[in-house]
């Protein structure tokens, strides 16, 4: 298979070859555009249309002179187009490119001065905070007052349509997704991932796209969609940077800065940026547990402090080298060098129900965790004609994500009767991971006919995982390791994938349809156990959209998509990792992954108010699963697959411009869910919930740029799996100031004013009852300040997917 797509890589680039030496050389277009005082016109747009139909030919700013050159154009009938703001529009006569007439210099273009102030004239019109297309949902973050001092994970909590659930895992509707920042996937999984989206500051986002139906140039991965974060760039030629910084204060201070820049020329596009932030923060936990075991009920209670900092180093640099007009070759370095630790202190209540506790156990935890990933991505992009439409662009993939920990655990029971300690345990665990990852891909679109379009392309990719976990237990006062209880578990899967998609548009009827097959051959193993799981399968995915426009503002969209969420590496590894001597997780080598088919139905009225009905239904859904160990009464957490999930729902977009300088966006979304798995009792158990959340987003433009903001959110009762939550609400609020020409900007506000952003949830499961309150967030004052310097109209820099993308999201 990787032959079939090496020789398809040279194929491809011998035609690109053979196109640029047969394409001969067009004509040039030389001309100077000034005002009525003969003064030079820098930085004005000058678009190059055809006679026949005025589509654009291409387009070129003024230099500092006003001088604007147009190269290798096509032979034809042409007219040019010059505008400026605070300027009329002038359009140049037609003349023509030919054999006679190779090299065109036209007159100097005088631009008039429009005639009113545009001082005067105020510009209030922005992006509402949520936009919903047919299978995609975008949320304005850019805008947002009260995003800044928030992470990327508070902000996903309130977006609609998604569920964080008791171990803040990103879901929609229940489904787990694939998470991509600026397209690229994020480097970790579970609770890495979340740690990461924890200090990926809110202030450096633009927008966030939740995806519910992608196409098939998009890998398979995530049953509930996808989404992209997209940070912040630049927007045209020059130099510009930013710097920023936000200083927290909740139960302790913390701040984030960082400062980016972007260097563009005719001939290349250097960017980077850096950041660094230090965020210690607080969990605070409360578990309830009762076990029956062979006719007594004994009862856990458990109150757990966690003190958590994050020390975030991350870094990118990019360089972007123009070969032609057409033709881009490009490199992409970043990474990030983090360390995590924290302390835990518990303190776990054991006795006979209804009665005093006759025994605590008094634990103590310490897990210091430092992980470095460097990913370099290669790439070349060419425009194979005049109008852009023919593209075609191919990337190389090279990732190494390490991470080691270490955690150290003592406890001891204290017996109340007989007032002393008792049965000291120790425990030490020593783990390191090492994920490499290689891929290659290649991506064409070819313009079929006058509205349609060809993507294909093809994909390999490459994962070797190894993960050492060393069990050392706590004997005379030294660390002793136990053979039998340490591991070295590796996982090697290769993915073989390639994708075809269609889009036509047919008057008001747009049509796209795609299919995407990936091939999967993987193979994990581990010494302890001595378990060897194989597997090999080929998965088709299909996907469609259909709209039709009944006029400019109405329209009705249908979309259909089958997509795969494989387990997590960490997740099959089939060792246990213990939290203290009643509670471990152990991992589950025989994981399927699990598939879903999503369809998607929605109408859009008077271009803003939207309702989109959807069904889903996934079979072997991955879910967490607790048991009890009747024996030592300790709960054993695991992921399993249950039988089957079906999710309907319904969501609505209201947005109202209330008054001119007071818009609300409104998000509805409902959902009944509905799971069947086998419980502890080896029989079809069903859990299901109608379950809805509300979010408002209320914006405020005052005079002297001022603006103020509030947001709201509910969300209901919920069952997902076996776990049961509760509801869910809060409120903030903000204020934002810009100054110096908007050049510097200074937000203030206040999240979590309710204090109810918490898990509070239960779980009955056969002989065991276990309620669970996590408090991971409190009441938050923020600062953000800002500064853009240089030119305000540097292009950004290129938006890629790389080819590491599905794979890196799930290491960890």
């Amino acid at each position: 298979m990787k032959k079939y797509f090496v020789l398809l890589g040279m194929l491809i680039c011998y035609a690109l070859t053979s196109h640029a030496q047969k394409s001969a050389p067009g004509g040039n277009i030389t001309l100077k555009l000034t005002d009525k005082a003969s003064k030079p016109l820098a930085f004005a747009s000058v678009l190059l249309r055809r006679v026949k139909d005025s589509s654009l030919v291409k387009g070129e700013l003024t230099t500092e002179a006003g001088d604007c050159r147009f190269d290798n154009i096509p032979t034809g009938n042409y007219f040019l187009q010059a505008s400026q703001m605070g300027y009329t529009t002038y359009y140049a006569p037609a003349f023509q490119i030919d054999d006679a007439h190779k090299s065109i210099s036209l007159p100097t273009i005088t631009l008039e001065s429009l005639s009113r102030n545009l001082q005067a004239v105020n510009v209030t019109a922005t992006k509402p905070y949520v936009e919903h297309t047919s299978g995609k949902t975008v949320l304005n973050v850019e805008n947002s007052v009260t995003a800044a001092g928030n992470s990327a994970l508070d902000i996903l909590r309130r977006a609609p349509g998604v569920q964080v659930d008791n171990n803040e895992n990103v879901k929609i509707k229940g489904q787990a997704v694939t998470v991509m920042i600026d397209g690229k996937l994020t480097y970790l999984s579970g609770e890495d991932l979340t740690n990461m989206l924890k200090n990926t500051p809110g202030e450096n986002i633009a927008q966030i796209e939740i995806l519910t139906s992608p196409s098939a140039k998009y890998d398979a991965a995530g049953n509930g969609g996808i989404i992209n974060i997209k940070t912040k760039k630049g927007k045209l030629t020059g130099i510009n940077g930013s710097v920023n910084a936000t200083l927290s204060q909740a139960k302790y201070g913390f701040y984030n800065a960082n400062a980016s820049f972007n260097w563009r020329t005719p001939k290349f596009n250097l960017y980077g940026d850096f950041s660094k932030g230090d965020r210690p923060f607080m969990v605070t936990r409360l578990y309830g547990r009762t076990s029956t075991s062979k006719g007594i009920t004994t009862v856990f209670d458990q109150d757990v402090f966690q003190r958590n900092r994050f020390q975030r180093n991350a870094y990118k640099a990019g360089f972007d080298y123009f070969l032609t007009e057409k033709q881009t070759i490009g490199v992409l370095v970043n990474g990030f060098a983090n360390a995590f630790s924290n302390q835990i202190y518990s303190a776990t209540r054991l006795g006979q129900p209804a009665q005093p506790a006759d025994s605590i156990m008094h634990a103590y935890t310490t897990n210091n965790n430092h992980f470095n990933n460097v990913a370099i991505n290669v790439n070349y992009k060419a425009v194979l004609d005049t109008a852009g439409g023919r593209e075609f662009s191919m990337d190389g993939d090279y990732a190494r994500f390490n991470m080691d920990r270490r955690l150290q655990l003592n406890d001891s029971l204290f017996d109340v009767s007989m007032n002393k300690y008792r049965n000291p345990n120790g425990i030490q665990n020593l783990g390191n991971t090492r994920i490499t990852i290689k891929s290659f891909k290649a991506d064409l679109a070819w313009p079929m006919g006058k509205n349609g379009k060809l993507e294909a392309g093809g994909k390999v990719s490459s994962v070797l995982t190894e993960n050492q976990f060393q069990y050392d237990s706590l004997r005379n006062g030294n660390y002793v390791r136990v053979p039998l209880q340490s591991d070295v578990f590796r996982y090697q899967e290769d993915i073989y994938a390639a994708y075809a998609s269609y889009k036509q548009q047919i008057h008001k009827l747009g049509l796209q349809v795609g299919l995407r097959l990936e091939n999967t051959e993987s193979n994990g193993t581990s010494e302890s156990v001595k378990s060897s799981v194989r597997r090999s399968y080929l998965d088709f995915f299909p996907n469609l959209n259909v709209d039709y426009k009944f006029n400019d503002k109405n329209k009705i969209g249908l979309s259909y998509s089958r997509r795969i969420e494989r387990p997590e590496y960490s997740q099959l590894n089939p060792f246990m990792f213990y939290f203290d001597r009643y509670t471990y997780f152990k991992g589950n080598p025989y994981l399927k992954p699990q598939y879903t088919n999503n369809i998607e139905l929605s109408y859009t009225f008077r271009d803003k108010y939207i309702a989109t009905l959807g069904m889903s239904k996934t079979n072997d859904i991955i879910e967490e699963f607790i048991t009890q160990d009747d024996s030592t009464k300790a709960s054993i957490s695991t992921m399993t697959n249950f039988t089957r999930a079906y999710v309907y729902s319904l969501q609505l977009t209201l947005p109202f411009e209330i008054t001119k300088w007071w818009n609300s966006d409104n998000n509805i979304n409902t959902s009944y869910i509905d799971y069947s798995f086998i419980n502890n009792q080896n029989t079809v158990q069903y859990t299901n919930s109608f379950v809805y959340n509300i979010n408002t987003t209320n914006t405020f433009t005052l005079p002297k740029d001022i603006k103020l903001e509030a947001t709201a959110y509910y969300a209901s009762p919920f069952i997902y799996g076996i776990f049961k939550g509760y509801q869910q609400y809060n409120l903030n609020l903000g204020i934002q100031k810009t100054f110096l020409d908007k050049k510097a900007t200074v937000k203030l506000n206040v999240n979590n004013i309710l204090r109810n952003e918490s898990y509070h949830g239960s779980v009955i499961n056969g002989n065991m009852n276990m309620t669970i309150f996590n408090t991971w967030q409190f009441r938050t004052v923020n600062l953000y300040i800002s500064y853009k310097f240089g030119s305000s109209s540097i292009k950004a820099a290129r938006e890629r997917k790389t080819g590491t993308s599905d794979e890196l999201k799930r290491a960890g």
